[in-house]
């Protein structure tokens, strides 16, 4: 209500001075006018004697104008009278003021009352010399209630003019407005989803203006928002199947122990063989427990960023041990390991144990999901400025929704499997922290059915830099 009665007072604020500027501008321009053509009458007046064809000439520019004219001598006398048509002759002697003013023999304008008279007058008057002698004047006029008849047209269509504008701005602004502010409620009420919790939630940008780029601000905040919260979840979720696998892995070989143990203390054993079988058990599942708090502790160390003994690390002979040790588990399960490395050393700089467990992680689980008679083949080569080990299984293949998710502590692909000597799920998870704090990354590239190929790229013969380009 406010605005609407502000508009209103400042349209009629601009109406009024409109107006005013209207009537200024049309009485000097008819004063003018009067003027010019008073100047023509006196100019006629010295060039021509006749009286009939002044007379004339004053009954034809009467018409013309629509005023009354008059030329009269030095006393103020009427010499010549032509009053327009249908009006009656004005004599300006009824008010010696004006007859004054208009005999002074400079250019005069007057608007109003004649003394002694009811009627409005707008009058122009110029000096009429001869010889350089002011000899008289000439006069027109006319009513002023035809002027401000034209005036009042002019204003009427002024005023009509400017409401018809208001109208048009107004209908124009309000659909600027609403274009607008409908982005705005759109973001209120995105903004309100997400403080509900429906995190992600996006608006449709169709501008490059403020509002657009503001929409684009929160939508990059709604889908940033989104992917804290999920990590959030799913670090959460990790946390769990983190104490609940760490309980698992312990639970089992703690069992084991602890049964063999009794049975010991128990005095059940019958021989000194079963006596032998028990003790294996316990020294092996201490072993397995023993594995199971390095591999974690060995990964803390990785997310930490330490790495001992760093040194420079022919590859080639690092792959071909390795490679050989691994050799005789891979025979136990009737798998085949293939070795393709280049006759020129490749070094990298780097702690060889880590790169050892690297690999021997990699050989590893390449075996175990290698079917019989399958095999895995291990290629070394230079790419670019890096150095690249690839392990490659002929197994059933990783499906690609699972490909982000194995780098995760205690993932594992088989959720069922549980068997004693099937691991954790920490050694890719070691693989990755490993390669990175070397400055350098680790890959996959599987097709279900085809097998996977794990791929490390570590920098060439030079120590690690913080921030290395990765390939």
């Amino acid at each position: 209500m406010a605005i609407v009665l502000l508009v209103l007072a400042v349209f009629a604020f601009s109406v009024a001075i409109q107006a005013h500027q209207i009537k200024s501008f049309f009485y000097d321009q008819q004063a003018r006018f009067y003027i010019y053509e008073a100047e023509e009458v006196a100019t006629f007046f010295r060039k021509e004697e006749r009286p009939e064809v002044i007379q004339e000439r004053l009954q034809i520019l009467s018409q013309f104008l629509g005023a009354s004219i008059s030329i009269m001598d030095k006393q103020g006398k009427m010499v010549y009278d032509q009053p327009a048509s249908g009006q009656q002759a004005t004599d300006i002697g009824v008010d010696p003021g004006l007859l004054e003013k208009v005999l002074s023999g400079r250019n005069t304008v007057f608007a109003g009352k004649l003394s002694g008279s009811e009627q409005d007058i707008f009058l122009a008057s110029v000096p009429l010399r001869k010889d350089n002698q002011v000899i008289g004047a000439v006069v027109i006029n006319s009513p002023l209630a035809t002027i401000r008849e034209q005036i009042n047209r002019m204003l009427s269509f002024a005023v009509l003019g400017a409401l018809l504008g208001i109208v048009l701005s107004t209908v124009l602004s309000m659909v600027i407005f609403l274009r607008f502010i409908k982005p705005l409620v759109e973001m209120d009420k995105a903004a309100k989803a997400i403080a509900e919790g429906d995190f992600g939630k996006q608006l449709q940008v169709n501008s490059d203006d403020e509002v657009g780029r503001l929409a684009l601000s929160l939508n990059r905040m709604s889908a940033q928002l989104k992917e804290k919260i999920e990590a959030i979840e799913r670090l959460d979720r990790l946390r769990q199947e983190l104490v609940s696998d760490v309980s698992h892995e312990l639970r089992t070989p703690l069992t084991v122990i602890q049964g063999f143990a009794e049975a010991l203390h128990d005095e059940m054993v019958k021989s000194p063989t079963q006596e032998k079988f028990y003790l294996r058990n316990i020294i092996d599942e201490s072993g397995r427990l023993k594995d199971l708090v390095n591999d974690i502790l060995r990964l803390k160390s990785m997310e930490a960023g330490h790495v001992e003994d760093m040194e420079y690390v022919v590859l080639n002979k690092l792959l071909n041990i390795t490679a050989e040790r691994m050799r005789q588990i891979a025979t136990a399960k009737e798998v085949t390991i293939l070795t393709k490395l280049p006759g020129e050393p490749i070094t990298v700089f780097g702690n060889i144990d880590r790169l050892k467990q690297v690999l021997t992680n990699l050989l590893d689980n390449a075996i175990s999901h290698t079917p019989s008679r399958g095999k895995v083949m291990v290629e070394l080569g230079v790419q670019d400025k890096w150095a690249f080990f690839a392990v490659k299984d002929s197994g059933p293949g990783i499906p690609p929704e699972e490909l982000e998710n194995i780098w995760e502590r205690f993932y594992k692909l088989d959720k069922s499997r549980s068997r004693r000597g099937a691991g954790c799920g920490l050694g890719l998870a070691i693989v990755k922290k490993i390669v990175e704090v070397h400055s350098g990354k680790v890959t996959v590239a599987s097709e279900v059915g085809k097998g996977a190929v794990f791929t490390v790229f570590l920098p060439l013969n030079q120590p690690p830099e913080e921030g290395a380009d990765s390939p």
